[in-house]
């Protein structure tokens, strides 16, 4: 019996599917395990009361309470819980080492020195300052990174890790999905091997779930914005003082 056999309640996930989240919805469905997702903001009281940095994701177990933040975190612990045999290599063998050697790079170099800097002084300047030379470099650096991530990929593949698709997997296909929507993805998108590896492991039917939630929550907040647009515009348009 594996530990996820004992769980008597959820997991409960919190975060949008179009934040970081998207990388645990995308585990827990590739593992099997029952969750309840809670789309809740980044620095909402919410998640402030579970994560001190006010980031998602969080998870939160039952019946417990333990709390973790962090995908890659979040992601190996939950693989070690269910004991996958393959998503994440088992403890003190050559293979956990280059695991972990690549969940660090892709965390701490491929996203925090590259992406997030992206998204943190163009994206949401108006809170952190726009300074376009990071943003320059940070394109730069991601491209460096990213470069030792294909060799790797490439020797074998079809994965990072080799044969087996692993968690690892999960946050390098994000960030890539991630630089192709910031226009980053000049680099890589005509890599025949990165091409067809973005294809098998977004042919998964867990991927294809979760995108599909992504989608549907996109859709949704699109939605609710024009009718908040369309309705003080309404108001406006009957308000006798709305043209003074």
């Amino acid at each position: 019996m594996t530990m996820a056999a004992t769980l008597t309640a959820p997991l409960k996930i919190l975060g949008p599917a179009s934040f970081r989240t998207f990388r645990c919805l995308w585990m827990l469905e590739e593992l099997g395990i029952e969750y309840e997702h809670l789309p809740l903001l980044p620095l909402s009281k919410e998640v402030k009361k579970y994560n001190p940095l006010r980031k998602v994701p969080v998870l939160i177990t039952h019946p417990d309470g333990f709390v973790l933040y962090e995908s890659a975190a979040i992601n190996t612990y939950l693989c070690d819980l269910v004991q996958h045999p393959t998503m994440v290599p088992p403890p003190r063998t050559e293979s956990r080492a280059i695991y972990d050697q690549t969940v660090s790079v892709i965390i701490s170099e491929l996203d925090a020195q590259g992406l997030w800097i992206q998204r943190k002084h163009e994206g949401m300047g108006d809170l952190f300052t726009f300074v376009p030379d990071a943003v320059t470099h940070a394109r730069k650096y991601f491209h460096k990174t990213n470069r030792a991530l294909i060799g790797q990929l490439k020797q074998p593949g079809p994965y990072l890790l080799g044969p087996d698709f692993t968690a690892a997997d999960v946050l390098y296909v994000h960030c890539l999905d991630w630089s192709k929507t910031i226009g980053w993805d000049e680099k890589w998108k005509d890599d025949a091997a990165v091409v067809r590896y973005m294809t098998l492991c977004k042919q998964r039917p867990a991927f294809r779930k979760v995108a599909a939630m992504r989608a549907q929550e996109i859709e949704a907040s699109v939605t609710k914005r024009r009718q908040r647009k369309g309705g003080k515009a309404s108001e406006n348009g009957n308000n006798p003082h709305s043209k003074l």
